[in-house]
């Protein structure tokens, strides 16, 4: 709770200032855009204002040059010009003026010129040759150009004319530019003039732009805005005049500071709004992403990272920890899919019985659950009880996996800490010595995290790893005979040979070295080479050889591709028994049963190892058919004096008859235990009566 309360006020804290922060932000830069966006909006009107005077100028010419097309192409008209018949010239043009004018009253003047640029007629008294007439006739060709006269500017058009194709003169119609610029302030509320570049003189321009121009009432004029980019030319390379355009911004300016006054008060209103819905949604949001924290996605279960935040908050903790027995080997035949199925079906059982005994539950691990209890009311006892209840829960599910909905069944090894100091590294302990032990689950004792046993293993791993160097691994060979006494095969037992202080050899055994060597990784060398030493060496003998599998080996493909390599060798395979252990539960038949079948076609020949314990029932011997079943050896110890044990042996014996399997009988101590099994049916003996595992390949050792 309290990192939850933390992480509320200073996440709440952070995001109000971060909110306000943005919005301030937000404001300022919003503000200073729309002071920039003026400049953008006044270009876009200039642009706007030039585009339509380009379409007034093409308009005008196009008008322009459709009335001077009138007159320069009439027949009297060139004919009296190339005469020089000025009388009819200006009866022609007076009469064409008067009738053009009436239409257009911006017309200015008709000028006519010889082709040496001397005035022959203009309508307006004192005509001049203009620079548009003179370039007309020096270059003969068509021209449209503004110009300055005393008191306006004029868009004039020329056209040069011609008299049975000779070059007479030339003609020019001009304009008033005040129409094109009344035009303009039809379509857009803009101010436009022209301005001469040399004197500064204005011409058609309005109230507002002159008074701009002449620095009056400069208060009215701080948000308007002036373009003369535009530039009106004369002559061909001779810039005449600025086309001006002006624009009063206040408007828009006005409007800007409407809508950021109104974007203050939304803002601010929203601002509030978020603070109410933060102040009273935040408490959801912030348990939503401690719980995302603290869970396991996969499963949906709390985390190690929330187990180890709900340790620290109690020091009276009960903590069982608990694994999936053989998971990897099931996560390796499987697949991931299945086996994370597998993970969430086994959470589900454990979040169930959490819940009826009132504890947390958490995934902390792939295979790793954890129950965690505060209740200091419960006893050993009854942590018993429910320990065992816990097995008999997660066992019995029926974990369904596949399209075909393949039923599996899992065990768990669990460790327990009571109120310890640091209960989940106690737990694990536990949990390791239970796997050792072979135990369902076993509680944490200071015995259990001894010092000595760590040096121990140490020691045991450098024999291991010596031996593996130095070839000492050897197989010892322990003889079965028939009922006659007759040695007809031998079991491949492992061992190692050591040197102790003194430089003589030893023998190790394996329960001193296999299980560290699983546990260190390096029991796959260890049987690698025993496989190489036992089958090499029986490979051109008479006799049976008979070797050990765990269940592990047959999904190691190193240990497989080693027996695969050696069994080829063998000219009848047959003679080669796989001896089938296994130590753990049923959960993993079906893969096994899959193996069989395999091996089976390498010709070898089967054999389980064990019958009467541990996982071997008749229901596995059914669909597995083995070519030979081992009773186990507490069975035959006190076959002599228990009655239970010769039921169990006659009955064993009776089914593998019904099934033409046969039968070894190991710990076989004295004559009376041979005699009796031979009585009972039994078809194969091994144990001490007919000898100890000897090392045949060195030499007479006796172990």
């Amino acid at each position: 709770m309290t990192i939850q309360n933390t992480i509320k006020t200073k996440t709440l804290m952070f995001s109000l200032i971060v909110l306000m922060a943005s919005w301030v932000i937000s404001y300022k830069f919003l503000s200073d855009q729309l002071d920039n966006s003026l400049d953008e909006q006044f270009q876009e009107i200039t642009t706007a204002t030039k585009n339509i005077l380009d379409l007034e100028i093409q308009q005008e010419k196009k008008s322009l040059t459709y009335k001077l097309n009138e007159i320069s192409n009439s027949n009297s008209f060139k004919k009296a010009l190339f005469n020089k018949d000025y009388k009819k010239i200006k009866l022609i043009i007076n009469s064409y003026y008067k009738r053009i004018h009436n239409s257009d009253k911006y017309l200015y003047n008709i000028i006519i010129s010889s082709n040496n640029n001397k005035v022959i007629y203009g309508v307006i008294k004192g005509s001049k040759v203009t620079d548009a007439i003179k370039q007309t006739n020096k270059e003969q060709k068509p021209l449209d150009m503004f110009e300055v006269y005393d008191s306006l500017v004029t868009y004039n058009i020329t056209k040069p004319i011609l008299y049975d194709n000779k070059f007479i003169g030339c003609i020019e119609l001009s304009i008033n530019s005040k129409k094109i610029i009344k035009n303009l302030n039809l379509f857009l509320d803009v101010q436009t003039g022209i301005m001469i570049k040399n004197d500064k003189k204005l011409f058609n321009a309005n109230d507002k732009l002159k008074y701009y121009f002449n620095k009056k009432d400069a208060d009215n004029f701080k948000f308007y805005k002036i373009n003369m980019q535009k530039i009106l030319l004369k002559s061909k390379d001779k810039e005449l005049a600025y086309f001006i355009v002006g624009y009063d911004m206040s408007n828009i300016i006005e409007k800007n500071n409407v809508f950021i006054y109104k974007m203050l008060i939304i803002g601010l209103f929203v601002s509030i709004i978020i603070a109410i819905v933060m102040y009273i949604g935040f408490t959801s949001l912030v348990n939503y992403t401690i719980s995302q924290i603290f869970m396991d996605k996969l499963t949906e279960l709390k985390n190690r990272d929330c187990l180890n935040n709900d340790l620290s908050l109690d020091e009276n903790n009960i903590v069982i920890l608990s694994n999936i027995k053989e998971f990897s080997l099931l996560n390796q035949y499987y697949g991931l899919e299945i086996a994370n199925n597998v993970l969430k079906q086994v959470a589900i059982g454990f979040k169930e019985f959490a819940s009826k005994h009132n504890m947390k539950v958490y995934r902390i691990a792939a295979d790793e659950y954890v129950l965690l209890s505060n209740d200091n009311r419960l006893s050993v006892v009854e942590c018993a009880d429910i320990l065992e209840e816990l097995n008999i829960r997660i066992s019995s599910m029926d974990i369904k996996v596949g399209i075909n909905n393949e039923t599996l069944k899992v065990e768990i090894y669990s460790g327990v800490s009571f109120n310890g100091k640091l209960p989940l590294e106690e737990a694990q302990i536990a949990l390791r010595e239970a796997k050792v032990k072979s135990l369902p689950y076993l509680a944490y004792a200071k015995n259990l995290d001894n010092k000595v046993d760590t040096k121990n293993i140490l020691d045991i791993k450098k024999v291991i790893k010596y031996a593996i160097d130095k070839k000492k691994i050897i197989p010892f060979f322990q003889p079965i005979t028939d009922r006659y006494g007759e040695f007809i095969k031998y079991e491949a037992l492992v061992r190692i040979l050591d040197v102790d202080e003194e430089g003589k050899e030893k023998i190790v055994c394996p329960d001193q070295f296999l299980p560290i060597a699983i546990r260190s990784g390096l029991y796959v060398d260890v049987a690698k080479e025993m496989l190489y030493q036992a089958l090499t060496f029986f490979k051109d003998r008479d006799e049976k050889i008979s070797v050990n599998f765990l269940p592990n080996d047959f999904y190691n493909h190193e240990i497989m591709d080693r027996f695969i390599g050696l069994v080829q060798m063998y000219k009848k395979p047959e003679r080669v028994v796989v001896e089938i252990t296994e130590q753990e539960s049923v959960g993993d038949f079906d893969r096994l049963y899959k193996i069989v079948k395999k091996l089976r076609k390498l010709g070898v020949t089967i054999a389980i190892d064990d019958f009467g314990s541990g996982y071997a029932n008749y229901i596995h011997v059914l669909k597995l058919k083995p070519d030979y079943l081992k009773i186990d050896g507490s069975l035959i110890k006190n076959i002599l004096t228990d009655e239970d044990s010769q039921i169990l042996v006659q009955s064993i014996t009776r089914f593998a008859g019904y099934m033409k399997i046969k039968t070894v009988a190991e710990y076989v101590e004295n004559e009376d235990i041979f005699e009796l099994l031979k009585k009972y049916g039994v078809d194969e003996f091994q144990g001490y009566y007919f000898g100890r595992p000897l090392n045949l390949i060195s030499g007479p050792n006796i172990f």
